[in-house]
């Protein structure tokens, strides 16, 4: 099953994986993957950092500057060490009871940055996914996916991290 978080920009959907994610630990379910973890200087936003939900390390994944070798996504550049290791998490995280992708954007949706490693779980879905997508691609998103095999939740709906929480819980224990 996946399951989708979406919102717009700015709007907490990382910070209510990170509480989302403690839930699921204290309730015994095994967490895998990775969260993007806004990096400021001052008042200006200069990247992301991948968070290994497993290992609870970070490293660099995007930055306002890079070589122009680098896949770029607006004014974002993914470093190579980066999104190798968004790849790596990905591949290993099949074995999760929930396995965790923040965030699908506009170049996984051309079919890069870290989407060659999460088709090859998704199709058919190896384990549950909690994956955020921006709300502005969702229904280019859906495009790919059969929408049937999903439920999308909203940041702003008041009762959302209980509603997550619980139907995830749920979803793992039949599986």
């Amino acid at each position: 099953m996946i399951f989708i978080l979406t919102g717009p920009v700015h709007s907490g959907k990382t910070t209510l994986l990170e509480k989302a994610v403690h839930k699921f630990r204290k309730s015994k379910v095994k967490v895998d993957g990775f969260l993007s973890k806004a990096l400021w200087e001052g008042q200006e936003l200069i990247g992301y950092d991948l968070f290994d939900l497993r290992e609870e390390s970070s490293i660099p994944l995007l930055r306002t500057k890079g070589e122009k070798e680098w896949q770029r996504v607006g004014s974002y550049f993914f470093l190579p060490s980066g999104l190798d290791e968004a790849e790596r998490i990905i591949l290993r995280s099949k074995d999760a009871d929930l396995s965790v992708v923040d965030e699908i954007g506009p170049l996984e949706l051309s079919g890069k940055g870290f989407w060659p490693a999460l088709k090859l779980v998704l199709f058919p879905p190896q384990a549950a996914y909690l994956i955020v997508v921006r709300e502005r691609i969702l229904e280019d998103f859906f495009g790919i996916l059969e929408r049937s095999q999903t439920r999308v939740f909203d940041v702003r709906d008041e009762e959302i991290l209980s509603q997550l929480t619980e139907e995830i819980r749920a979803a793992v224990q039949r599986r």
